[in-house]
């Protein structure tokens, strides 16, 4: 078989030197890889990119490999991955600057016909599935876009593949094109989601061979939770409809109170620990009319947006995690209700009883949300801070950071770092308002 030619890139110095060692708090680059032949590689891949990276620089780093590297012969390989080895030497692809922080690749293959008929291209994925040659753990989600994708070489072939809704898709000039993408991209974004949240709030969760950093998802017994805040005079459709699709569709699980609040049990404590417990990663709060007069409900989203200090990291700097909260909007047409501090700058979704995908849609958004706060609480622990500093893995907003005891009592200057690129100007200025003693500082300007 010809040996295709690709252009060579130093991996940099301090991946080479580090010793390799398991990281329990992943934080990942993913990489998105099609044959250049696939007829909708670059439209799934597009749209994934937006999905993993939405707003001002929130989520993980996505880059593509799909065309021949710079300097390769027409059929070539694709840039190579940082930590790859081919032909027995090192090799990296340009990764941006997240290189600095990250310590797991994540491939998603979208694997079609034409990825499993080119020798080179198997060729590729069989090098892939060596060790990287640096403490990055490589993870692989296999998307099958057609049934050839199985044949794909081992280990990849023994990873459940992701198998979207809607395949085969017709011709692009087929006026069904575009609704049937739009089919298969949120089903793929769906059982994408949810693999993500799971390779990142179970990191253990992933078999490795001996002394590789080579990883796929293993099963486990273990299930991410969604905690459905409702007020069951008026808010009980929406919830068990969310409930019920939660247990058919998905693999997750969802607390409910008729259903997970034993008879004759402590009501008000099984409440506090399963809204504080470790695997309630998200909260759903049904706003219907009598929501925000239920006292148990405003307990429940009380309890649930109190940030949480997390201990036993590097640095100086403290270090708290809010766990994501999107509000589902059930007010009837022309219905009055109070208002909520405790909702924030939460996520707001419009409930409507007609339709029949909206589930789906709450689901995945929430698992998106939960995504990016587990991802922004990971890249907070790679920063090592100072005494001054609070490093947050959410917007700030006035009755979060109330709820920081360095924040609210104004005892001394105090910097907070959070997620993104950075606030408008017109948030800076109300925070800085009600706030005269703390600045606050983006992630990207902070590891710049």
């Amino acid at each position: 078989m010809h040996t295709p030619r690709i252009a060579h890139a130093e991996i940099p110095q301090r991946i080479r030197d580090e010793p390799c060692m398991l990281v329990q708090r992943p934080i990942p680059d993913v990489y998105v890889l099609w044959h250049p032949c696939c007829a909708h590689g670059q439209a799934l891949a597009s749209r994934l990119y937006a999905w993993l990276r939405p707003g001002n620089g929130f989520g993980p780093d996505v880059f593509y490999r799909s065309v021949p590297a710079p300097g390769a012969p027409p059929g070539g390989l694709p840039l190579a991955l940082p930590g790859e080895s081919r032909f027995d030497q090192p090799m990296a692809g340009s990764s941006g600057t997240s290189l600095k922080q990250a310590n797991m690749q994540v491939v998603i293959l979208l694997i079609d016909e034409n990825m499993i008929a080119d020798p080179v291209w198997r060729y590729w994925l069989a090098l892939l599935a060596r060790v990287p040659n640096s403490p990055v753990r490589r993870v692989f989600l296999p998307v099958a876009l057609d049934s050839t994708a199985f044949n794909v070489p081992s280990p990849v072939s023994e990873v459940n593949f992701l198998r979207p809704n809607g395949l085969p898709l017709c011709d692009k000039k087929d006026p069904a094109y575009a609704p049937g993408l739009e089919i298969v991209v949120r089903s793929l974004l769906k059982q994408l989601t949810e693999a993500l949240c799971r390779l990142l709030l179970m990191p253990n969760d992933i078999t490795h061979s001996n002394k590789t950093h080579l990883g796929v998802p293993q099963g486990s017994q273990a299930k991410i939770s969604l905690f459905l805040s409702h007020a069951k005079i008026d808010g009980g459709l929406p919830a068990r409809r969310l409930r019920d699709y939660i247990y058919s569709q998905t693999q997750l699980a969802a607390f409910y109170d008729e259903n997970d609040i034993p008879f004759g049990s402590a009501f008000a404590k099984v409440l506090q620990s399963s809204v504080q417990a470790s695997q309630t990663a998200a909260m759903i709060a049904v706003k219907s009319a009598q929501y925000a007069s239920r006292p148990w409900c405003r307990r429940e989203i009380a309890l649930f947006r109190k940030p949480v200090r997390e201990d036993g990291h590097p640095g100086n700097a403290e270090r708290w995690r809010l766990n994501p909260l999107v509000v589902v909007n059930a007010l009837e047409p022309g219905a009055q209700t109070s208002g909520i501090p405790e909702i924030g700058n939460a996520t707001h979704f419009g409930w409507s009883s007609e339709r029949s995908d909206q589930e789906e849609q709450i689901v995945t958004l929430v698992l998106r949300d939960v995504l990016l706060a587990a991802f922004h609480s990971a890249l907070g622990s790679s920063i090592d801070g100072n005494p001054n500093q609070i490093i947050i893995n959410w917007l700030p907003d006035p009755t979060t950071l109330l709820q920081i005891p360095r924040v609210r009592e104004f005892q001394s200057p105090v910097q907070i770092l959070y997620p993104g690129r950075g606030l408008s100007g017109l948030e800076l200025d109300n925070l800085d308002e009600l706030f005269p003693h703390v600045s606050f500082l983006s992630f990207d300007r902070a590891t710049s």
